[in-house]
């Protein structure tokens, strides 16, 4: 009991700062929190690969018997998803190390006088930037800072002594500029604590799924085929991604939400031209996940039926792929739709595939036992 009352004063002690959000700007005493305080996953995923290489052999000895029944993306979500947890045993603090390329030093601590401004500053859109996401998205329920510290980060705290000042969740968006790639968001969760009289930033969770807020449904305009048919505002698949007409069609038609957000992902990243054919009946759309392009999306649509058909493509560079064909709409592929996927597999170099999954709205699934695309 004595022992127990004595961990919580100096949790006490230890979890305690004067951090606040200014708008929408993260301020801790009299410092402003720039992006450049902030880790994130290169859109290579070069610096995240180094940090999995060089950390988890050390959490996987500790986490083992949690470990051992995963698989390689499950460790890996598992690793970025709970990294504030491995902090001062698995990720010493405060350690550099060269780069695997060479030339580059990498840290998954940064110093808050490195990269904060005394000065209050106006968000730059045109470079990376961040965005402080409301709680309520992120926890069910209201938590204390004491609760946050100790549930991302307890070795911080409790073996490495440091003080707890803030804990924030995040959107970092990454600029894109001239080119046909869209910003890019991902949210994160941070903490700021003071050891050895310095302020710094530790990433404690990468990836975090905010809560959804459920809006009243929105209705398909009557002419969504025909609009489809004849615009001349997008010329490629993420520019129409982002129509909102073209979401709701997509959420609308895809319900299983497995294979819509699985669509959605890889439409959201490199696109390819839309390209038209019979005289504006059919369009087909491409692209590929982001950071992830072994993994691509076509779209295909016939405007005059009012139908569409989307195909999944999984694999890697060094063996055959998978496709899996989602139709709501038909029992039977249309010949039109075969052609635009061997258009696609020719002008995107991909290979002969070694399994053709065909889904259907009643959820069954058939493989195909011959490969049409030949």
């Amino acid at each position: 009991m004595k022992k127990l009352f004595s961990v919580i004063l100096v949790l006490g002690f230890l979890l305690s700062g004067n951090a606040y959000a200014d708008e929408n700007k993260w301020k801790v005493g009299e410092n402003y929190l720039t992006a450049k305080c902030f880790i994130y996953e290169w859109t290579s995923s070069d610096n995240f690969e180094d940090y999995y290489d060089r950390y988890y052999p050390s959490v996987e000895k500790r986490y083992s018997s949690h470990l051992k029944d995963m698989s390689p993306k499950q460790r890996s979500d598992f690793f970025f998803q709970s990294i504030g947890l491995f902090f001062s045993k698995s990720i010493p603090i405060n350690e550099k190390f060269e780069a695997s390329w060479g030339g580059d030093q990498l840290s998954l601590t940064t110093n808050l006088n490195d990269c904060s401004s005394k000065q209050d500053f106006e968000i730059d859109k045109t470079v990376d930037f961040y965005n402080l996401i409301d709680e309520s998205l992120v926890y069910k329920s209201k938590l204390s800072l004491d609760s946050k510290c100790i549930m991302f980060a307890p070795d911080v705290i409790i073996t490495a002594k440091a003080k707890c000042l803030d804990v924030r969740t995040i959107g970092y968006t990454t600029v894109y500029t001239g080119g046909n790639m869209p910003n890019y968001t991902e949210y994160n969760t941070y903490g700021v604590f003071e050891l050895n009289n310095e302020k710094i930033i530790l990433p404690l969770k990468f990836n975090v799924s905010l809560i959804e807020i459920k809006e009243d449904p929105k209705v398909l305009r009557n002419d969504f085929f025909s609009w489809l048919s004849s615009q001349d505002q997008y010329s490629n698949m993420n520019q129409l991604l982002w129509d909102e007409d073209f979401e709701i069609y997509i959420n609308q038609t895809y319900t299983n939400d497995l294979y819509r957000n699985r669509i959605k992902d890889s439409l959201n990243g490199p696109p390819n031209f839309l390209k038209y054919y019979d005289n504006r009946r059919y369009l087909s759309g491409s692209a590929c996940k982001q950071s992830q392009c072994i993994t691509k999306t076509l779209v295909w649509f016939d405007t005059n039926e009012e139908k569409s058909i989307a195909l999944i493509h999984d694999g890697g560079f060094e063996t055959k792929p998978e496709l899996t064909i989602v139709s709501y709409d038909y029992k039977e592929l249309p010949e039109f739709f075969i052609t635009a996927v061997k258009d696609w597999m020719i002008t995107q170099e991909i290979r002969e595939p070694k399994k053709i999954n065909l889904k259907y709205k009643d959820n069954k699934i058939e493989v195909l036992k011959n490969n049409i695309f030949n």
